[in-house]
């Protein structure tokens, strides 16, 4: 008993400590929504096909951390105009309005980013609906959302969102793009009206399993949450209270989603600021690099970094590592983990790291019973007789390996891939240049900003 009194004291103050860290002062919510006010005014003012431009995101629904300095504003348009007109029109007004300083960016469609006063700024073009159903592209759902979340937040569950965006944060869960593939700030949100307090959706989500149904109002029969998992195949399902055909949490990923589970119920276990505010990895030497890297089989692919959207970047390294994954299997190595990563300016990395430094040269194949004497014959003619064996009536034979290291197999890969999707943004890079590391020569690839994310990748490890 006196135990968790002591721990729930020792919680309470680390949620103190943290609100007065990420909770913005009056001021700097004033300051932030006078720039989208003024940002607001002019948009309405400009003679465009527009019919009137709005606050979005976090700012509008005061949830945001302090010092985020993002504002998201919507420009909206009447759903009759045309798709191509209507992102003309949308990006003429965001950069009218951005004057010089402004850049395009895509999601399912282009938008404008600028900065005011050191504030991230997006201008989205968006439709102007009177319901989700009459939704033309994803957007059109965002004011929705946050008209949403103002009717149905309490003042007090304001902070809970913080706490959570925090740790989620600090656990790196918190993003819903495709390098992170965690939680969206909306979804944070819903969690916290589901559950009250940012303790009590901690207590919860150590218990949730894969598949896990959450609702605000529903409550669905067993039957119901079977039908939800096989339509969306995620392991957190959230359907959305402003349009139920979406899953909120359809970016979350399994790896996100046990990361977080696990570390709901360390903290509840064991209370710490670090959750919240990690403490960067230590930066090995190289002589300690050296030491924890040579009783393992890693192998690391650098490649050059191209400006591009950053899910483009992140999407295809992820989906690369997967089909590496995949060919190192087929090629008998025991497939321990991967990561990737990249500093957006120079380089991206890939690392791969198998269990065996090197195969035999030689392995044995099954092939078909003895009995089946016409499969016989063919098994034996392609890999002749002499290397034929009868073991416990089937046919063997030994068959010579095509890579008895991982560092080949990883080589043969990218040149594959180099050539199989010319268009593709990795396959262009990887056409350009890249390079291989492994054993004593991984030494080449720990330079710059690449020794954070090593040193981190072998946190920990022994």
């Amino acid at each position: 008993m006196v135990c968790m009194r002591k721990k729930k004291m020792k919680t309470e103050q680390i949620k103190k400590n943290i609100l007065e860290k990420i909770t913005p002062k009056k001021e700097e919510i004033e300051k932030e929504k006078e720039i989208a006010e003024k940002i607001i005014e002019k948009i309405n003012r400009y003679k465009g096909k527009h019919i009137q431009a709005i606050l979005a995101g976090s700012l509008s629904r005061n949830t945001h951390l302090k010092g985020d300095k993002d504002i998201d504003i919507f420009i909206l348009f009447d759903r009759k105009l045309d798709r191509k007109e209507f992102e003309k029109e949308g990006l003429k007004v965001a950069k009218k309005i951005s004057g010089k300083n402004w850049e395009i960016d895509y999601g399912e469609h282009p938008y404008v980013k600028t900065e005011i006063e050191g504030h991230k700024i997006e201008l989205i073009p968006s439709y102007k609906i009177e319901s989700t159903k009459e939704m033309i592209s994803s957007v059109d759902r965002t004011p929705f959302h946050t008209n949403f979340i103002q009717e149905k937040i309490k003042e007090k569950q304001r902070n809970e969102v913080r706490l959570m965006k925090k740790f989620l944060k600090g656990t790196g869960c918190y993003g819903a793009e495709l390098k992170t593939q965690g939680f969206s700030g909306y979804l944070t949100e819903l969690i916290i009206l589901k559950y009250s307090t940012f303790e009590n959706a901690l207590r919860q989500a150590e218990k949730w399993k894969k598949g896990k149904v959450l609702s605000l109002t529903e409550k669905y029969t067993k039957k119901q949450e079977k039908e939800l998992m096989k339509k969306f195949n995620t392991p957190l399902i959230f359907p959305d209270p402003t349009d139920n055909r979406r899953n909120v949490a359809a970016a979350v990923s399994e790896e996100v989603f046990e990361k977080f589970r696990k570390n709901a119920g360390k903290f509840r276990e064991k209370p710490s600021m670090e959750f919240f505010c990690p403490q960067p990895a230590k930066i090995l030497a190289e002589k300690e690099f050296a030491e924890k890297t040579r009783k393992k089989n890693i192998v690391v692919t650098e490649i050059p970094y191209k400006k591009t959207h950053e899910d483009v970047v992140f999407g295809q390294l992820r989906n690369m590592l997967k089909k590496l994954e995949k060919e190192l299997k087929q090629n008998d190595f025991t497939f321990i983990k991967g990561a990737f990563w990249s500093d957006e300016n120079k380089k991206m990395i890939l690392i791969t790291e198998v269990k065996e430094k090197k195969l035999s040269k030689e392995k044995i194949v099954k092939g078909p019973p003895q009995k089946m004497k016409e499969h016989g014959k063919k098994f034996e003619e392609k890999h002749g007789k002499k290397r034929i064996k009868l073991i416990k009536g089937h046919y063997h034979a030994k068959v010579k390996r095509k890579h008895i290291q991982a560092e080949t197999a990883v080589k043969e890969f990218l040149e594959k891939q180099a050539e199989a999707g010319r268009k593709k943004f990795l396959s262009i890079q990887l056409k350009k240049e890249y390079r291989v590391y492994s054993g004593k020569n991984l030494k080449k690839a720990y330079t710059g900003k690449a020794r954070e994310f090593l040193s981190e990748y072998l946190k920990n490890q022994k």
